[in-house]
């Protein structure tokens, strides 16, 4: 019967999460990259490891030591691409068997589409109040989603408004 190690559990954890998680040595070497991690490195930049953009976040967590020593500190930066496609860059510090940079790749789209979903069923939105708020999340505006779902603005405001109805009423029920 094999037995994992911990750094078998740690792999299956970090290839479990959505965001992109790679781990660099202090000059910039790759050590690891989970699956998400290595997917949207390609994609943004198919020659090389990871975009330039990952590497300058590290540089200033590198540089940052000489301020503040050894205390956690994260350096967050965006990325973005020609699409207007935002990426959050997270680095910081780890600990293994030497000082490594552990990087976050967040899809900020990704994410706020999570969120959509999770309040969409929080609150018990229709599919279509679902997309309205998702786009809303999205930061467009009310003509932007009409244009974008093919319907009038003042279907847009009216599932805003339904949106908004459901929305008070789950939290005067948490009250």
């Amino acid at each position: 019967m094999a037995t994992n190690t911990p750094n078998d559990f740690l792999v299956s954890v970090l290839e479990g999460l959505v965001d992109g998680i790679l781990i660099l040595d202090p000059q910039g070497q790759l050590m690891f990259a989970n699956t998400s991690a290595t997917k949207l490195c390609h994609q943004l930049n198919p020659n090389e490891q990871y975009p330039i953009e990952v590497w300058r976040s590290c540089e200033a967590l590198i540089d940052s030591r000489e301020w503040y020593g050894d205390r956690p500190l994260v350096i967050e930066s965006e990325l973005k691409t020609e699409t207007d496609h935002t990426y959050r860059i997270q680095v910081q510090w780890l600990e293994l068997e030497q000082s490594c940079l552990l990087v976050r790749l967040e899809d900020q789209q990704r994410s706020l589409q999570s969120l959509a979903v999770t309040e969409a069923k929080k609150f018990g939105l229709t599919p279509r109040e679902a997309e309205v708020w998702f786009l809303k999340r999205c930061n467009l505006s009310r003509k932007e989603i009409a244009a974008r779902l093919f319907i009038t603005i003042d279907t847009v405001k009216k599932h805003l408004g339904n949106i908004q109805s459901k929305r008070q009423a789950h939290q005067e029920s948490w009250c």
